[in-house]
């Protein structure tokens, strides 16, 4: 791997074809097209690691859109990245192997946990005591468990001025809820009107 950054264009322009024909990655300072690859903006937050790039051509707006990203992050995410880690851990004990079927299965029932439970409840997969809940009433009963099966209780994770990330059946339910309940308001109070005239 090769790098340059120096103040001479046509030197520039050779080193990179001669690295091409030697089949060696280069990046020449500056000048995207002579770029085999980019360095990236990151950030790290404990096991979450981030990294934006624009291929060479903004490198700026790319650290401007990583401290945007990292701005809205929620500030449990780690836990939850380590609670989800931690089941992992422990299912691929109960259920070792690597790929076929039962590597697809571990990957199913992974990304139903993930995708319905809120960032709050996988902070509680850090708890042994939960996450062997999780495995002997979800993975053993062959069922993808909810949080309420385990005894966690429903959290709204909407709250003023707090930015969240949520899984799209919250988001959509609670949005069609907010639509039904306007829907039924606005016609009870056209009827109370009506009734008036």
């Amino acid at each position: 791997m090769v790098m340059t950054a120096i103040d001479d264009n046509p030197l520039s322009e050779s080193i990179c074809l001669e690295c091409r024909a030697k089949g060696v990655l280069v990046n020449i300072a500056d000048v995207p097209p002579m770029c085999d690859f980019y360095f990236a903006a990151q950030f790290r937050r404990g096991p979450l690691q981030v990294m934006l790039s624009t291929g060479g051509m903004g490198p700026r707006i790319g650290a401007l859109v990583r401290d945007r990203v990292e701005k809205v992050l929620p500030d449990n995410l780690e836990d939850a990245i380590v609670g989800v880690g931690e089941l992992r851990k422990d299912l691929r004990k109960r259920a070792p192997g690597v790929g076929g079927a039962l590597g697809q299965k571990r990957m199913d029932w992974m990304k139903s946990i993930s995708e319905t439970w809120t960032l709050e409840q996988l902070q509680g997969l850090n708890q042994e005591e939960l996450r062997s809940k999780v495995l002997d009433n979800g993975w053993d009963q062959d069922k993808a468990v909810k949080p309420r099966d385990v005894g966690l209780r429903a959290q709204c994770p909407l709250k003023q001025g707090d930015t969240w990330l949520l899984p799209n059946n919250v988001f959509w339910g609670w949005t069609w809820g907010m639509v039904v309940t306007g829907a039924v308001t606005g016609a009870a109070i056209t009827s109370l009107v009506l009734r008036r005239k």
